[in-house]
């Protein structure tokens, strides 16, 4: 007898039950046999009267999808709690016994075939969907708005895990591996526990209005495949949902607020993430590329070029720059405040006064836009005449 057992590629002391496993030779007696895995995912099969040669290995889950992971995966009224990829591979049988198992050709990314001692093979599925059952109802509110998020670790495992856990209370819609594999969790069509305490364009609780996206990636730059799938997945659920705009894709350091306070999920998906690959495609915030007169921010960079806006700076008082000042015009921190709101980002009621709030915004607006090499100083939450620039770039280009 040999034994085959399936399991979860993504959580491998998972069972995969009631999937199909069938050996099948080429044209000689006996060649072909078959069976189902258990509740543990193992499945017996009698090899013994198989005659020596090579043989083709199937393996078909119950639940099985060889579909793009995206809006259509899982997308049934009820669905099951896990799809998986179905797997072919090639065994080798000598006196009938499997002596060497492999993945075919083209199957790599659908799951991984392992000898594991003579006759005794594990075969890990890839899955496409498990069922996470942290989300809520979305409601009639329509999808505007993409987040983009990164795990903070380098393996998928803990993420996966994480958003299994009725306990952690916390999912994801999608989740990208460093392979670029993608795995659903969450319908689109419901809500996922992802952004939390978030406001964006004058949205509070942006759950309602969004889908999560999650990258495997703790540091340092996010791979090839890791692009190539989120703008694949991106495309596929902007052509589902005609709602989404494309200026609402976006960080979670964009949106995510505590105590009404920007930054609570500062780095989020961080430095290295290169937001002008979704630019290039008309994705995301862009910028329009001035020069700006210089009667911008009340012509404070030309009296003051050196010089930053900054917390503590008040148009009532006229302390800009951190001191009192004479040959300012207007309300530069209010035009600030009106900017940062155009844009998207939250802070508060524009009144003239650089506080936290309106600091956060523009930390969170370097980080974004000085991600992927492109600043010109670490972000600070001040506006030099650069990021003033930058600022009047981004306005510029909102539709």
């Amino acid at each position: 007898m040999s034994q085959i057992l399936v399991t979860n590629r993504l959580r491998p002391k998972e069972g995969v039950a009631a999937a199909s496993v069938t050996i099948v030779g080429a044209g000689t007696p006996n060649a072909s046999i078959n069976g189902t895995t258990n509740s543990n995912g193992a499945a017996m099969l009698d090899t013994s009267k198989l005659s020596d040669g090579a043989y083709t290995l199937t393996v078909t889950p119950s639940s099985t999808s060889s579909d793009q992971v995206g809006p259509a995966t899982a997308s049934v009224s009820v669905p099951p709690e896990r799809i998986f990829r179905r797997v072919i591979g090639v065994l080798n049988i000598v006196s009938g016994k499997i002596t060497s198992a492999t993945v075919s050709a083209g199957n790599q990314s659908n799951g991984d075939v392992v000898l594991a001692g003579t006759s005794n093979v594990t075969i890990t599925l890839q899955p496409v969907w498990m069922k996470s059952p942290n989300t809520r109802v979305r409601g009639k509110n329509n999808i505007t708005t993409i987040v983009v998020h990164h795990t903070g670790g380098p393996r998928i495992g803990p993420a996966i895990n994480t958003f299994l856990s009725k306990t952690e209370q916390t999912s994801a819609h999608y989740v990208i591996n460093a392979d670029g594999l993608v795995v659903k969790m969450v319908q689109d069509t419901n809500q996922a526990n992802q952004a939390g305490e978030s406001h964006w364009a004058g949205v509070s609780g942006v759950n309602a209005v969004s889908i999560g996206i999650e990258i495997v990636n703790a540091t340092g730059p996010y791979s090839k495949a890791q692009y190539t799938a989120l703008l694949d997945l991106i495309d596929s659920l902007r052509n589902r949902f005609s709602t989404i705009i494309n200026w609402n894709i976006i960080g979670h350091s964009d949106i995510a607020t505590s105590n009404g306070v920007l930054g609570r999920k500062s780095s989020d998906p961080g430095f290295e993430f290169e937001w002008a690959r979704l630019e290039d495609r008309g994705l995301g915030m862009r910028r329009a590329f001035g020069p700006f007169p210089p009667t911008i921010y009340g012509g404070f960079f030309t009296a003051f070029p050196t010089e930053t806006l900054r917390k503590g700076d008040n148009d009532g008082k006229r302390i800009f720059g951190g001191t009192k000042r004479v040959g300012v015009a207007g309300d530069p921190v209010r035009e600030l405040q009106n900017d940062l709101t155009t844009i998207g980002y939250f802070v508060g009621k524009p009144d003239g006064g650089f506080g936290d709030k309106t600091r956060a915004a523009l930390h969170m607006l370097q980080e974004h836009f000085f991600a992927g090499k492109r600043g010109h100083k670490a972000p600070d939450g001040r506006l030099d005449s650069q990021t003033a620039q930058l600022v009047k770039g981004v306005v510029g280009a909102h539709p």
